[in-house]
């Protein structure tokens, strides 16, 4: 509705002087009582895609009796600044996602990311690690983690290098890890663009693997499994 009949530029304006006061709400909100700034910034996430005409749906391999709580759910394929914002909205809650200083810094959005986020501050290895047993605790009790498992966005759509953290982090809370595949971000908002165009997007929640009994000495075979699901589902450019 609002591509067809209100132009790009007007639609940014209006989106900029929104964010501000939603956002900043959640994040007030969120310091007092985190679930509700964490729907309040949901909802401000749902407002961007209506506004930009962006058809957000989600599908779920998994059966419906298999629990997907407690687990690490693992985006395989990173092509857009918006593959984090419409994947942990995708995810059952409680959730939370982990991100790095560098993007929690970002004005309001990043700001944001403290109330539904652990950030990790990689030049503190201390603290990265005590944010790192906070989490395992979390899986341990139900909630849900969101993390990229490539170290960096893809500029044409290819799989870039994954990294072990996802994988150590499920073993470690012997938790299940669930492989996430979006559909559809790199044609509305792909790498070094900024306008951003109406489309679909599809969230693929891929069967959960389970890593019960599992060794952290067994992290690569687990990595390599998630190299091949990825290789084998992710579209070819």
């Amino acid at each position: 509705m609002f591509n067809s009949i209100i132009s790009f530029p007007i639609r940014s304006i209006i989106h900029f002087l929104v964010m501000v006061p939603w956002l900043s709400f959640g994040i007030l909100i969120g310091l007092f009582d985190r679930e509700s700034g964490v729907s309040i910034i949901f909802s401000w996430i749902r407002f961007f895609s209506s506004m930009y005409s962006i058809e957000v749906s989600v599908r779920n391999d998994n059966d419906s009796s298999e629990c997907l709580s407690g687990c690490v759910f693992s985006l395989l394929n990173q092509n857009s600044l918006l593959d984090g914002p419409v994947g942990i909205c995708a995810i059952p809650r409680p959730c939370k996602g982990i991100v790095n200083l560098e993007y929690a810094i970002i004005p309001f959005f990043g700001w944001s990311m403290w109330i539904f986020c652990w950030v990790i501050i990689r030049q503190w290895p201390s603290q990265a690690r005590k944010t790192l047993a906070k989490v395992e605790s979390y899986l341990q009790n139900g909630g849900n983690l969101w993390m990229s498992i490539e170290g960096r966005r893809s500029k044409n759509g290819s799989l870039s290098q994954f990294k072990k953290g996802p994988v150590v982090m499920a073993i470690r809370a012997q938790t299940g890890i669930v492989p996430v595949i979006i559909y559809g971000t790199k044609e509305v908002l792909g790498y070094g663009n900024y306008r951003i165009k109406p489309g679909k997007v599809v969230v693929r929640l891929l069967k959960k693997i389970h890593t019960n009994g599992m060794k952290y000495e067994d992290r690569v075979i687990l990595l390599n499994q998630l190299v091949a699901l990825a290789e084998n589902e992710v579209p070819k450019n």
